[in-house]
């Protein structure tokens, strides 16, 4: 009588060897995913840093536009960003907060705000970048700011914002990704303002 299969050497060979593939297989998947999170996590940690191919990304765009006293035109804007999404004054956008969304290579929640005053801009926000941590903040992370610390010094503490505003010298940045809260899912933030490039004042709400 001949042996089943299953019983034969042969068969149990190529089991064997059919199993180490896979498990080698998802290993390697696994952790080519791990390294593409890292890498995306990485990018977003230096998203405000300044790069030397300033004019490739959307962030680099944004930091390049300046406001106030020679403050960038309508026109100059706009070739960073192309035309506006919306505007608040469709008769008169040199006097008009004009909005940017659907911004290549960013999710579409990110929106980029300017204010321009007889055409030129005078302030500047980007919002929703849900920055993605390599470590949650939590209140010990906010206690390490000190009033006068530069925005560099506050940058490296806390890595990157979820929100920056900018208007008549003052930057406002609030953070309200991978935070640690108190309670869950309660309103969690925290907030940082600067003038002149030295820490005003902070707030945190339900930071832990």
């Amino acid at each position: 009588m001949k042996k089943s299969f299953y019983k034969k050497r042969w068969f149990w060979l190529v089991a064997i060897s059919a199993l180490v593939i896979i498990s080698a297989t998802a290993f390697v998947i696994e952790n080519t995913y791990d390294d593409k999170a890292d890498e995306e996590s990485y990018n977003q940690e230096n998203l405000f840093k300044k790069t030397r191919d300033s004019d490739t990304s959307i962030i680099d765009k944004f930091n390049l536009v300046k406001i106030g006293a020679g403050g960038n035109s309508l026109k100059n804007v706009e070739s960073k960003f192309g035309q506006a999404t919306m505007t608040s004054n469709t008769e008169d956008s040199k006097n008009a907060t004009l909005t940017w969304q659907n911004l290549k290579g960013m999710d579409d929640d990110v929106v980029i705000d300017i204010t321009f005053q007889d055409g030129i801009a005078v302030s500047k926000s980007i919002k929703g970048l849900d920055i993605d941590r390599k470590n949650d903040l939590t209140l010990a992370d906010y206690n390490k700011v000190k009033t006068n610390d530069s925005y560099d010094h506050v940058i490296e503490l806390l890595g990157n914002p979820d929100n920056y505003v900018e208007s008549n010298g003052i930057v406002t940045m609030t953070y309200t990704s991978d935070v640690e809260e108190k309670i869950d899912d309660a309103t969690t933030y925290i907030k940082i303002a600067l003038n002149n490039d030295e820490v005003t004042s902070k707030t945190q709400v339900n930071v832990k």
